[in-house]
């Protein structure tokens, strides 16, 4: 890989020059600079000197090509070696299950880091659910990813507005029981869905605000008092029991 020189009698062929080679993306690139018309083959033959500046031209212009493909499948894909239901786009953040040091089953996303200097690979720094919701651990993991691998603005806002559903854990959990050989408990998937569960009650309570507002706008356009309905009931009761107990 990279520029070859072949001088006189060096190749089988007979060429006399440079050749450029680089593989990516399931490419072999590969072309020839010919020296053959130079006076020497040397650096002090100007035409020499030329056709060596274009091979490491083209061999340049071939590697930035080479990068931009690497980081492109960077953070865009996930990486060949993902296992079923842990990709969630990109290389290097994994959706997973894990024991804590209680050796309680904890969901979360992995984020793979560099290197250091001397070549050894740093830790992998998980993100859980236990105290935090998920989508706040979701943009903790995602810029904790981008600014490990020097990760473009534009790309580390993309894959922070494009977090995992929560649904994802669930097949994850099943994948590693039911073919990983695991026995992670239901339980282990409370903490995923704690953010969607408080949305959906969120929700419902604006619902059944409107509704006893709705209806008792109604009663009192009539001249009556409609009474809420069993819902709207229970959560008037919830709220006196709740403002009584702050004035006792």
């Amino acid at each position: 890989m990279g520029v070859k020189f072949y001088g006189p009698g060096d190749h089988p062929a007979g060429f006399i020059g440079f050749r450029v080679t680089l593989a990516f993306n399931d490419n072999y690139n590969q072309t020839y600079f010919s020296t053959n018309p130079a006076e020497q083959q040397s650096d002090e033959d100007r035409y020499f000197y030329y056709r060596c500046l274009q091979a490491e031209k083209q061999n340049l212009e071939w590697q930035l090509e080479s990068l931009r493909y690497q980081y492109h499948r960077f953070v865009h894909q996930n990486h060949p070696t993902t296992k079923p239901e842990r990709g969630v786009g990109v290389h290097g953040i994994t959706a997973s299950f894990f024991r804590d040091r209680r050796g309680t089953w904890q969901a979360g996303f992995t984020v793979a880091r560099d290197q250091h200097e001397d070549g050894r690979r740093k830790p992998t720094k998980r993100f859980t659910f236990c105290t935090k919701p998920f989508s706040q651990v979701w943009l903790e993991a995602a810029n904790v990813w981008a600014d490990e691998h020097e990760i473009v603005p534009v790309d580390r806002e993309r894959v922070v507005k494009t977090s995992p559903e929560p649904e994802q854990f669930k097949r994850l959990r099943r994948q590693m029981n039911e073919h990983d050989g695991f026995d992670i408990p239901v339980g282990a998937l409370s903490a995923v869905f704690a953010e969607q569960r408080e949305q959906i009650n969120q929700k419902r309570s604006i619902q059944r605000a409107k509704e006893l507002k709705l209806g008792m706008g109604m009663g009192m356009g009539m001249g009556i008092m409609m009474p809420p309905d069993g819902g709207a009931q229970a959560e008037m009761a919830a709220w006196f029991d709740r403002e009584k107990g702050s004035l006792a």
